[in-house]
């Protein structure tokens, strides 16, 4: 049998000095505060400025969004952290991620152990704010154009990670650097917000005291960052902090709709919540990559797919041997995508 995603991972984390306690995918109790502003907000006597001080300035209007947002995103994520957002909705079961799982494995194990032993994937970068960064190159576009924006920086600041040249460059050099990887205006944009972001709060850019806070404490600090939602906050903690999160990107959303694993209409970030619940740990981070790798390439699954079959058995992963027994009795013409 084959080795998991995960074990091949770690094979490759295994040549990479890491600045991680011993078990870093244990969740354990932070040994500080949140750096976040609404928990230092917190600790500040309310008394200390006068009722009718006028302190609505521009910025601190401004920190108050970030921190409302903040707020309603970290919200968002945690109502359903013990419960999934669809508690009628009985799919995936365990049995049919374990199926999906073996199939997967036999058609992608091979293209997806050749992309792990990528320097540029997350899961190679032990460093936390550089695994944010390498998220944000990697949004919304495939693998191959995030790549060409990374070895563009490379030429240009001599590393992806040079945070301090990337600043003192300015967001126009930057977004020139990555426009070869598509939609270099807004990523530009993000990276300096989360690069002056980290800094403000810091004083450095650096954030692997993250790797000794437990799950909630992370992804309540990693949504604080403007524009770093839900998904980017997931691969983080599942790539470099090593937790076991189920992350939903384009290719595994648009899979859970084919194969019935998610309600017609829902969001991305309740399909998420819902297939975190769902899918057994065990099988979290294999089918995740597994799901990627099949939604790029299968003729019938992939994105714009106008037909075609799927590369899966028959074209029917999630299928139990009863269930394909009852199928037997059905027109052959039917499709369960």
């Amino acid at each position: 049998m084959s080795p998991s995603v995960r074990s091949l991972s770690g094979k490759v984390m295994g040549a990479v000095k890491r600045r991680t306690p011993s078990s870093p995918s244990v969740s354990t109790p932070s040994k500080r505060a949140s750096t976040s502003r609404s928990r230092t907000k917190a600790v500040v006597d309310e008394n200390a400025v006068p009722p009718d001080a006028k302190i609505d300035t521009g910025a601190n209007k401004e920190f108050k969004s970030d921190d409302l947002l903040s707020s309603k995103k970290h919200s968002a994520w945690s109502q359903y952290t013990s419960q999934s957002p669809f508690p009628t909705f009985h799919h995936p079961t365990p049995e049919e991620c374990s199926m999906a799982h073996a199939q997967l494995k036999k058609l992608h194990q091979e293209a997806v152990e050749a992309e792990f032993a990528d320097e540029n994937t997350p899961e190679t970068i032990p460093h936390v704010l550089d695994a944010m960064i390498i998220a944000i190159l990697s949004q919304a576009t495939a693998w191959s154009n995030a790549k060409r924006a990374m070895n563009s920086m490379k030429k240009v600041y001599g590393s992806i990670f040079a945070y301090e040249k990337i600043v003192e460059g300015g967001q126009t050099k930057l977004a020139e650097t990555i426009r070869c990887g598509g939609m270099h205006n807004r990523k530009s944009m993000i990276i300096m917000t989360v690069l002056d972001q980290v800094h403000q709060k810091a004083g450095k850019y650096d954030l692997d005291d993250l790797f000794e806070f437990d799950d909630e404490e992370v992804m309540k600090e990693l949504l604080s960052y403007k524009y770093m939602g839900t998904k980017s906050a997931s691969v983080v903690m599942g790539w470099c902090l090593k937790r076991n999160p189920f992350t939903v990107d384009t290719h595994v959303y648009r899979l859970a709709g084919l194969w019935g694993w998610r309600p017609k209409d829902a969001t991305r970030e309740k399909t998420q919540s819902h297939l975190e619940i769902m899918i057994p740990p065990n099988l979290k981070f294999d089918l995740h990559f597994l799901m990627i790798q099949h939604g790029r390439t299968c003729p019938a699954c992939r994105g714009g797919s106008k037909g075609g079959k799927c590369t899966l058995k028959g074209g029917k992963a999630l299928k139990t041997e009863k269930q394909d027994e009852q199928d037997d009795t059905v027109d052959q013409d039917d499709k369960d995508t």
